[in-house]
């Protein structure tokens, strides 16, 4: 086969594992689902195109809060106190549980028109391009439910994320000049759970993630051909639109005008008309903020520190658990499973932990070659943007810890630095090692983790956040057919058990293709032959 066809196949693997993931969780276990939701509902039907920060959610959303369960990690927010955590909604009489069902089903189309009196659409203080871009969809399907409404956006979001797909076998291409090991990067970054998880969800996630793989692309072309000015345009404007989509786009602007200065020494227009496309696409949202709000990102913690001294801000610098943030960080990186915070085994998530300690002390050998330099750059960067949101959250909530899925967005420069970081001889065999492993993760979380979790055959611990065990015998009492009838509850009337059966055995294959298909790229590098090769 030739090359196009493997990276075609790793793709459509991905994009059925992701509306796999996208159908099977329950509505608004996303992470602030609801709350992105909203703020496009309010540019689509209310043409709200710069939503208020105290913008009320609709009311048909408001209503549904209080009939599906509510995600385990957000059980004691306010908006949530009518509700039940998916333990308690499995331990309801089964005529209660339809009973919701169907008036899930029967919220008044009407009610999308009116707004909430309870909920808000609190993420109307993000840059506002993903919800322009999602508002025309939105506003076509006004006439539809509002399950339908959040599976359609679920799986747009899936496609769009999926751009990380591509990006990451021509990143890799340009690091590392071999088929074998650009393909595994590509299935690679297909079957990790984690990225799955984050992009089957209704956020502006999915639209950084296309634009910051855009971004490192452009970066590696610039560097491996004669700088021009359209390329250096070209980056300018996939930075200006990414600062238009997520404020921890500000991250990416130290490497890229670092990039732009070493490529361009000789003249200074390049770097200008790049500077002035990105300030031009972005630069008055964030004018906006600092004089709406006196924080330059607009973000609700650092505007609850204004008024704080510098003095003060230094020395709680000092009390910041860094190692535990860090940790907490990479454990929501690897595998949390949206809001009810779903994890694994301790010593699962401390195995990647290693190869990641490897794959740095490999990249630090390398970094005097430009396009591991580059990548580096854009990575760093970002984990500089992740502590500080890890000062954030414990000056503003006492909390340790970023949001690791917030790493999603630098996938590509992370696989293909990881990949980079073996030995040459080893590449397509360490890649192909990384994916079998994620495979076998992902395949353990959906099976012993997610799905038990979601159909009421496991529920958390008494004494904290802990899940307890599944038993393989609780899956024979309940049955089969009972399990797939759980998984349809609450949704979209198409998506029924039958349907649901279909996707998760096309999940199995493609999880299993791709792993497959990581070791069988390994051998053919090892046996001299690369895909494609005639």
């Amino acid at each position: 086969m030739r090359t196009r066809g493997w990276l075609l196949l790793i793709w459509v693997c991905f994009l059925l594992r992701g509306c796999f993931y996208a159908c099977m969780l329950p509505l608004w276990e996303g992470y602030d689902e609801f709350a992105h939701f909203g703020v496009i509902r309010a540019a689509a039907l209310h043409g709200v195109l710069l939503a208020p920060r105290d913008q009320q959610g609709p009311r048909d959303v408001e209503e549904s809060l209080d009939l599906v369960p509510i995600p385990w990690g957000v059980r004691t927010w306010e908006v949530f106190h009518s509700g039940v955590t998916q333990e308690q909604f499995w331990r309801l009489p089964e005529a209660e549980r339809r009973d919701r069902d169907i008036r899930l089903h029967a919220i008044p189309r009407a009610w999308q028109w009116q707004e909430s009196n309870r909920i808000s659409a609190y993420e109307a203080y993000q840059p506002p391009l993903y919800y322009w871009l999602m508002a025309p969809l939105l506003f076509v399907m006004k006439g539809s439910s509002l399950l339908a409404q959040a599976l359609v956006l679920r799986c747009i979001s899936v496609a769009i994320a999926s751009a990380a797909i591509p990006s990451a076998f021509a990143a890799s291409l340009a690091v590392v000049p071999r088929k074998s090991v650009a393909l595994g990067c590509a299935a690679l970054i297909s079957v990790m759970p984690e990225f799955a998880t984050n992009a089957a969800r209704i956020s502006n996630e999915s639209v950084a993630i296309l634009l910051f793989s855009l971004l490192v692309c452009i970066g590696l072309r610039l560097l491996v051909r004669n700088p021009d000015l359209p390329t250096a345009l070209l980056l300018g404007t996939v930075l200006g639109l990414g600062l238009l989509t997520k404020a921890y786009f500000l991250a990416a602007v130290p490497p890229v005008f670092l990039l732009l200065i070493c490529r361009f020494r000789r003249t200074w227009k390049p770097i200008v008309a790049s500077a002035a496309i990105a300030a031009a696409l972005s630069g008055w949202w964030y004018i906006r903020n600092e004089v709406n709000t006196g924080a330059l990102t607009g973000l609700a913690e650092p505007v609850s520190l204004n008024g704080r001294s510098l003095s003060s801000l230094v020395d709680a610098t000092r009390h910041v658990p860094w190692l535990h943030g860090i940790d907490v960080t990479l454990l929501s990186h690897l595998y949390f499973c949206g809001w009810s915070g779903l994890t694994l085994r301790s010593w699962m998530y401390h195995v990647f932990f290693v190869m990641a300690i490897l794959a740095v002390v490999g990249v630090v050998m390398h970094l005097r070659r430009p396009s591991v330099l580059w990548l580096t750059g854009i990575y760093g960067f970002f984990w500089i943007g992740e502590l500080y949101n890890v000062w954030l959250q414990y000056l503003t909530k006492n909390l340790s810890g970023s949001m690791g899925w917030y790493m999603y967005a630098v996938i590509v420069p992370e696989i293909v630095l990881c990949a980079f970081a073996a030995p040459a001889r080893l590449r397509a065999w360490a890649v192909s090692v990384a994916a079998i492993l994620f495979a076998t993760v992902d395949l353990y979380a959906m099976h012993c983790v997610a799905i038990p979790y979601y159909t009421g055959l496991i529920a958390h611990r008494a004494n904290g956040d802990a899940l307890a065990a599944v038993r393989l015998g609780a899956y024979r009492t309940l049955g089969f057919g009972v399990i797939f009838d759980r998984l349809a509850v609450n949704k979209w009337a198409p998506i029924t058990s039958g349907v649901l059966i279909a996707l998760w055995v096309l999940y199995l294959v493609a999880t299993i293709l791709l792993g497959a298909i990581s070791v069988g790229l390994a051998r053919k590098r090892e046996n001299g032959g690369e895909p494609g090769a005639r």
